[in-house]
């Protein structure tokens, strides 16, 4: 039998150990300082110990997941590994930064502890442990496979190490957040409008194309249609200002695709790729022209 550890029985760490517990190869151990009510009847009802402080009963963990806040990554470790095995694996979930996580990486090396950066890239309220993650760093046997129990849609990151994952999920969430911003400040008007079905309807056309090919595609035409979008997104943004509402996000769309637009029209060329397109505005970046 596996034995498994959950340091931090909060939301995330309850829905792997309620996954572990279905699981009959695998034995569970809880380890909280201040569990809450439902960790305390989680453990009741199964009949586990949760513990409140690390000691040699974490010897016989094989996998150790971290469920616990980032910025309490240092002290956890300075608390677990005197007493994890050599050759136990950790597995961090935690919101640690990239630079944390890599420093976390050093210190279990040096104690002869596997250690893997795991990224949670989607809702645990709703997924539980069936939530996609990124894996950065050493595809340890072990670790991977309890992952794989889960069915949890896992991406290995290739030719990675810790921090990687925690980096991707940041940069993701440029992505994401930022377009649940925009739809945050553009559904309630399409609502008030009497459109929202419609709108609806009209972002189908997402689905068929494909979420990141979309996005190439946007990416690969920027520089050239700055110009032309620059006064669509200020047209949206004044329909917005029509209902006196909000239009911060969509604002500061407009000045993205001025900025482009002033470069592109200084540039002797644009670029017509978009790996080129990348190259391009990371020279703006550079330069301090975006």
């Amino acid at each position: 039998m596996t034995e498994i550890v959950i340091v931090g029985c909060g939301e995330v760490g309850l829905a792997y150990a309620e996954a572990v517990r279905e699981t009959p190869v695998l034995g569970l151990h809880l380890l909280d300082p201040a569990p809450a009510p439902t960790a305390l009847a989680l453990a009741d009802e199964a009949g586990l110990e949760l513990h409140r402080e690390a000691g040699p009963w974490l010897h016989t963990a094989e996998v150790v997941l971290l469920a616990t806040p980032g910025g309490a990554l240092a002290s956890i470790l300075d608390a677990l590994l005197p007493h994890v095995a050599a050759g136990a694996v950790i597995g961090d979930l935690s919101t640690a930064s990239a630079e944390d996580k890599r420093a976390a990486a050093v210190r279990c090396q040096e104690a002869g502890v596997g250690y893997a950066d795991i990224a949670i890239t989607g809702s645990v309220a709703l997924g539980k442990a069936r939530t996609p993650l990124l894996y950065a760093g050493e595809e340890y046997p072990e670790l991977v496979g309890l992952l794989k129990r889960f069915d949890a849609p896992l991406t290995v990151l290739g030719d990675s190490r810790p921090g990687d994952a925690m980096r991707v999920k940041l940069l993701r969430s440029v992505i994401m957040k930022g377009l649940e911003g925009l739809a945050v400040e553009c559904l309630p008007a399409a609502q008030e409008y009497g459109v929202l079905d419609q709108l609806w309807a009209s972002l189908a056309d997402v689905d068929r194309t494909g979420f990141v090919p979309l996005l190439n595609a946007m990416v690969r035409t920027h520089p050239q249609h700055a110009t032309r979008r620059e006064h669509e997104v200020a047209q949206a943004a004044e329909q917005l200002e029509e209902l006196n509402y909000p239009s911060t996000m969509t604002r500061a769309t407009e000045q993205r695709f001025a900025a482009t637009n002033t470069a592109a029209q200084q540039s002797r060329s644009v670029p017509e790729t978009a790996e080129a397109a990348i190259d391009w505005l990371a020279g703006l970046s550079r330069t301090g022209k975006r």
